[in-house]
């Protein structure tokens, strides 16, 4: 899956207490998509914390319902340019590649980016919906999650150039030069193609 030409990653999640004599607080549990060439070694990786949905009312009109049953805190939407920057620092800040590198997501600060190893957003070869404990030495936690409508959203429509120069030197009796060059950028191309098929 080539994931460069667009804008937004989206995705539904819901979860309960999995053992009615438990609660979970919200933040004691993740929810995160990785992505990548594997799941070990080349990944991005957004996590978000989880926060158990509420119980229905039968008095709930149908978006109360949808809201209770899909809270807005769990939903994934997040830019996918995030992502390459996550990369870009870690890069320039000469951080190992063996070892995750994390930042918060601007738009939303509870939120973790992490990127390992050298993924390519031009070749994802697998996506893993994940849950996580998020303290290591705490209890032991139970819980029933559902994830609906993972998606991306919205192309990169920007328009791109195209250019193409010739040269043609005559060199008296001695004979001629001729040298030629062209340029293509991002999001070039013709008025027939679609904007999944222009340059990249």
């Amino acid at each position: 899956l080539d994931m460069r030409r667009y804008a937004r990653m989206k995705m539904y999640v819901h979860a309960e207490d999995g053992d009615p004599a438990q609660q979970i607080a919200p933040g004691d549990m993740s929810v995160f998509i990785r992505m990548g060439s594997d799941f070990s070694q080349n990944y991005y990786e957004y996590e978000i914390p989880l926060t158990m949905s509420q119980a229905l009312n039968p008095a709930d009109s149908e978006d109360e319902v949808v809201a209770k049953i899909w809270p807005q805190e769990n939903e994934f939407n997040f830019p996918i340019e995030i992502l390459r920057q996550v990369k870009i620092d870690r890069n320039a800040l000469n951080e190992p590649l063996n070892q995750e590198y994390i930042i918060q997501d601007p738009e939303a600060l509870q939120n973790n980016v992490k990127v390992m190893g050298n993924p390519d957003l031009g070749q994802v070869k697998g996506i893993m919906i994940g849950v996580r404990n998020i303290d290591d030495n705490g209890p032991n936690l139970c819980t029933e999650v559902w994830v609906n409508e993972l998606r991306v959203s919205g192309l990169d429509e920007r328009g791109g150039m195209a250019g193409l120069a010739r040269l043609d030197v005559k060199l008296a009796d001695f004979g001629s030069v001729t040298a030629s060059g062209s340029y293509t950028g991002i999001g070039w191309g013709q008025l027939e193609e679609k904007v999944a098929e222009r340059s990249l």
